[in-house]
């Protein structure tokens, strides 16, 4: 069911399977830009606690979850791979603050 990422290229991001196996093969959480540490000073400039937030593509990353920890209120994480959205709302069912939805 999932495919071997090896040989996998760019073109294959928009493909929910690829990102699957993905999350599959490599496991552990993976922050594409930066960690919220360093882009903490940027999101509270311009994002006030109390603002509901979107993260697109959230895989597995742990951004929303220090952000609650930062004392924001509501983020709703989607994806469109299965795996990572299993993954992330086990992890975080007892956080009401996020909310972890799978998209096509």
């Amino acid at each position: 069911m999932y495919r071997d990422v090896s040989t996998c290229n760019t073109y294959n991001y928009g493909d929910a399977l690829y990102w699957d196996a993905r999350y599959v093969q490599e496991g552990g959480s993976f922050d594409w830009y930066q960690r919220y540490s360093d882009l903490r000073p940027y999101v509270r400039r311009y994002l006030p606690p109390s603002s509901r937030v979107l993260m697109v593509g959230c895989g597995n990353a742990v951004m929303s979850e220090d952000m609650v920890k930062d004392g924001y209120e509501e983020l709703v994480n989607i994806d469109i791979s299965s795996v990572a959205i299993d993954v992330m709302r086990r992890k975080y069912a007892n956080i009401p603050q996020l909310k972890c939805i799978l998209t096509k």
